[in-house]
């Protein structure tokens, strides 16, 4: 290092920024060759690991401040090309290049000829992520064309290089959406046509999976609020979900589908709407599958004429019996359900609560006890609708599940709670279920509830705070399954993983059935709920495989068999200040969604 070098890191070291600026300063003024110190400099101390950032500031901050006093007026020298090409594109911190372009009068077309000279190479290789930071730092995306380097990634689907492009500017991201759309102009039927005519591409093995999922994914995250200005990307989404669903529907056995007919095609409904395109895309699914008695069923409900099919499934529907006796087919049955044993409604009441008469009475239930020392033990759950899109954020609780021994309150949250006063009566319930020394909440994965609780009402955020009311089984399930396995009379001696999780597995464990999950899934904005969702949400059925004497007096939700689980379990357990331990605790991640976080894994 040289004398001048050391003297500066000197000052430096001892925080002495101005001393050797002034320092530097007077070197530049008295040197006969100011810019070849400069370079000379620049090049020592970026050849080195460590890049001395404050010493190459120090030297350009105070080379600036003396070209504007001195204002030379000779000849500035020539420097050695590579070595310039090598300071921009590996060595010098990109902080500094601005002002290293300038001092070397380095024009902005000479460094974009650099720049796309490195972005014809491979994109793995680490001078294209230099020179794609470099285009970002100094701001200038918009100097280059859209198959130059958006387009390219785009294709080859490199994400993280993307969100370094756009780099969170909203007139970058609505460019990434409007090549997006343009894309899929077609329903991306034509992506070589359109490469090759209008961007001059030749691109001959096109991932279109890998596409459609980054389509989609950058039309979640930035616009799938603006139909209107990306009709093409919300169709991809749309066509996603029904694939999704599709999947959903064709797939596993009856006893292990995750929705219901009624539900799945409640769903369906709602993402085809009158979009004619969408109805044939399920159309085309469905009689890739054979599925007949679905595909009159559809044409049904949405009123479409067969002749107004494309010719091939016009031959499709017209092979298949004869279509016009079929048109008022009912909701179509995959396949005969399980056995579900109902409980007779006089034992247990089921209240839905959607006016302030019928609060009131889930309010009296709460504060009415024998003594102001008794303790409630209450099954807890909540409901909303599933989002097959990244927009949580739009998500909103629909339904609250209090269960007691002999009543379920199921809260319209949507409608009805909305419109109570927040500071009094929602801040009483909160406080009551979440903030009370003598209330338990048995609740199972508690923090996926919560988290939408208090983005759906923030007075919820204050009880939550200390959460004390909370026995989350999801943690005691995890701990006796480690500890005390004995406990469950169902649970497998070979460590047999089960087909359950969750919940119904915890179900099954102790009893030796399942829950039935399949309006889980459903539309809990819709109103009136259907009677299999009030099923679900009030009286969750078990079904028993040759069991049909067993839960013939209980009713089972997953709010109410929560307390079934827990007297079933308190009698088991080796210590009775077992469940205390868990109280007030929370599980570290949110129970597994069953539906809309599959969606990222399928076409």
């Amino acid at each position: 290092m040289s004398s001048l070098l050391k003297t500066l890191a000197d000052q430096l070291r001892e925080h002495n920024d101005t001393r050797a600026g002034e320092i530097a300063f007077d070197h530049f003024n008295q040197s006969d060759q100011p810019y070849d110190d400069l370079f000379k400099y620049l090049l020592s101390l970026t050849e080195t690991n460590n890049q001395n950032v404050r010493l190459i500031d120090c030297l350009i901050q105070s080379f600036l401040q003396w070209e504007t006093q001195a204002k030379p007026t000779y000849a500035r020298p020539a420097f050695d090309e590579t070595c310039i090409n090598n300071l921009i594109l590996s060595q010098l911190p990109v902080v500094f290049l601005n002002d290293f372009c300038q001092i070397f009068r380095i024009s902005k077309e000479q460094l974009f000829s650099l720049l796309r000279t490195v972005l014809r190479q491979s994109m793995n290789a680490p001078l294209y992520k230099r020179a794609l930071t470099i285009i970002v730092k100094l701001q200038c995306q918009s100097e280059f064309l859209d198959e130059e380097i958006l387009l390219p990634l785009i294709l080859n689907s490199k994400d993280h290089l993307i969100h370094l492009f756009v780099d969170n500017q909203q007139e970058l991201e609505e460019k990434l959406l409007t090549i997006l759309n343009h894309l899929y102009r077609y329903g991306g039927r034509s992506l070589g046509r359109i490469l090759a005519e209008e961007f001059n591409m030749n691109v001959p093995n096109i991932n279109k999976k890998a596409l459609g999922k980054l389509a989609v994914r950058y039309w979640n995250l930035y616009g799938h609020n603006q139909v209107e200005k990306y009709p093409n990307l919300a169709s991809l989404q749309h066509k996603r979900t029904l694939n999704y669903l599709i999947n959903v529907k064709y797939s596993g056995s009856s006893e292990e589908k995750p929705m219901s007919d009624e539900a799945w095609n409640e769903i369906v409904a709602e993402v085809i709407q009158d979009d004619q395109d969408l109805l044939e895309f399920l159309l085309e699914q469905m009689i890739n599958r054979d599925d007949i008695v679905s595909v009159k069923y559809w044409i049904h409900q949405t009123k479409r004429s067969v002749e107004s099919l494309p010719n091939w499934m016009q031959r499709y529907v017209y092979s298949k019996t004869n279509f016009g006796r079929s048109t008022t087919l009912s909701n179509p049955v995959r396949r005969a359900s399980p056995n579900f044993y109902k409980i007779p409604p006089n034992d247990t009441q089921i209240i839905f609560i959607g006016s302030k008469s019928e609060y009131d009475r889930l309010l009296d239930r709460l504060f009415t006890v024998k003594n102001g020392e008794e303790d409630i033990y209450l099954g807890f759950d909540c409901e909303w609708k599933p989002m097959f899109t990244n927009a949580a954020s739009e998500q909103r609780i629909s339904v609250m599940q209090i269960a007691f021994p002999d009543e379920i309150f199921i809260l319209d949250m949507l409608h009805f709670f909305r419109t109570c006063d927040s500071e009094t009566v929602q801040q009483r319930l909160a406080d009551r279920l979440f903030d009370d020394d003598h209330v338990t909440i048995l609740c199972y994965g508690f923090r996926s509830d919560a988290s939408m609780l208090t983005s759906s009402y923030p007075v919820f955020s204050r009880a939550l705070v200390s959460g004390k009311t909370l026995l989350d089984l999801c943690l005691v399930h995890f701990d006796l399954m480690n500890t005390q396995r004995h406990v469950f009379p169902y649970a497998s001696t070979n460590n047999t993983p089960s087909k359950d999780k969750g919940l119904s597995e915890l179900v099954r464990l102790c009893f030796g059935i399942a829950l039935d999950k399949s309006e889980q899934c459903s539309n809990w904005e819709r109103r009136p709920l259907r009677s299999a969702q009030i099923q679900y949400a009030g009286k969750q059925y078990f079904y028993a495989n040759s069991r049909p004497h067993l839960f013939m007096s209980n009713l089972a939700t997953d709010a109410y068999c929560l307390l079934a689980i827990y007297n079933f379990l308190k009698t088991r357990v080796e210590s009775a200040d077992y469940f205390r331990s868990f109280r007030g605790q929370h599980t570290k991640k949110p129970d597994s969604s069953p539906m809309p976080k599959a969606m990222n894994e399928t076409d």
